[in-house]
């Protein structure tokens, strides 16, 4: 009987070297960017997977830019190469910068069509970058919406559906090693009485093609009561945001079990996500952080009196909020470094 490692030597040898290969081969092996913002990467078991797509979706100010933004910092912190397709023509250097991000070594495209943005990324993914953050499929436009005036257009429904599912079969023919992450909004279906009216613009093919989809969604704000003045020159008092609780919901996972959820606060005043709030409760979920009447401890011999000094000792013992991290990971905590690989080429037709 002929094994399976005979008959891909046969297809090997007769439609070049890399045709099919075995299902124990170490290029199908999924490795993970991580996104720098612990509570996604719990998540997702560890970050964005490589050779997939994601899809982050949600309203506004729910920390979809900020998430990629921060993954492209950490994935260039590792020596991988990044770049970020900005449909939305909102990128900002400054607050990208402010983030963690190496502008002087990120490439940008601000493509004026969608299909021109599916060409750069095919070009890219091939290339052997290791991070793509489209931004946002939202705003994406067709080129046939894109030469025709509003005034005298008829209503051709679909068009950005089309040239999602286009694009979706193009990139995935292409990609062997490139996470690329999709940012997504939501809108609402009008006339909708029974079920979710929620939906999201560029139809069904990138929800289906996605490995993970993460919907972020608001839960809530934190408060604080501060003085001001109004106008007259009299003393009031306030309610002023401080923060915003943010629900993230892995609503689809071809890597791990879905429909999980993780709760954590975004400090407007750091302009960042509240780890050491959300190492505690996860820590105190999985057993790793323990808790009685008033003591807080990790370990039996350093218990702490009151939350608020628990909190404080973690900012004080950075060190021990990485132990935490790796153990909600299941990993050393360390980003993986990107891995040189060969560019993959378009493969000649056996009658070239």
């Amino acid at each position: 009987m002929t094994t399976a490692q005979d008959l891909m030597a046969e297809i090997n040898k007769a439609l070049g070297a890399g045709t099919v290969k075995m299902g124990n081969d170490e290029s199908l092996t999924v490795r993970r960017l991580p996104t720098g913002v612990m509570p996604i990467d719990h998540l997702l078991d560890g970050g964005i997977p490589t050779g997939r797509f994601t899809e982050l979706f949600g309203a506004y100010s729910t920390l979809k830019s900020y998430i990629a933004q921060s993954c492209i910092a950490q994935t260039q912190a590792a020596g991988g190469t990044c770049a970020i397709i900005d449909t939305e023509h909102a990128y900002e250097p400054q607050w990208a910068r402010e983030i963690g991000v190496n502008t002087d070594d990120l490439i940008y495209q601000s493509p004026e069509t969608g299909e021109e943005a599916v060409d750069v990324t095919e070009v890219l993914v091939r290339s052997g970058v290791d991070l793509i953050v489209w931004d946002s499929v939202a705003a994406t436009l067709p080129q046939a919406e894109s030469i025709k005036r509003m005034s005298k257009e008829s209503v051709q429904p679909a068009r950005l559906a089309a040239l999602m599912s286009l694009g979706m079969r193009k990139l995935t023919a292409a990609n062997e090693h490139t996470a690329i992450l999709f940012i997504n909004q939501t809108r609402l279906n009008v006339g909708v009485v029974f079920g979710d009216p929620e939906t999201v613009p560029g139809g069904r093919a990138l929800p289906f093609y996605a490995s993970y989809r993460v919907a972020l969604r608001k839960a809530g704000k934190e408060k604080e009561t501060v003085d001001t003045y109004d106008g007259s020159g009299k003393k009031t008092t306030v309610n002023q945001v401080t923060g915003y609780k943010i629900k993230a919901t892995l609503e689809k996972s071809k890597l791990s079990a879905p429909a999980r959820d993780v709760l954590f606060t975004f400090d407007l005043k750091s302009g960042e996500v509240d780890e050491i709030g959300y190492a505690i409760s996860a820590g105190l979920e999985t057993g790793i952080v323990k808790h009685e009447g008033r003591s807080w401890w990790i370990q039996e011999d350093e218990k702490i009196v009151g939350v608020d000094k628990f909190r404080g000792w973690l900012g004080d013992h950075p060190q021990e909020v990485q132990k935490i991290k790796a153990a909600l990971l299941g990993q050393s905590g360390e980003p993986e470094p990107a891995k040189k690989r060969v560019v993959r080429a378009k493969r000649p037709s056996p009658s070239e």
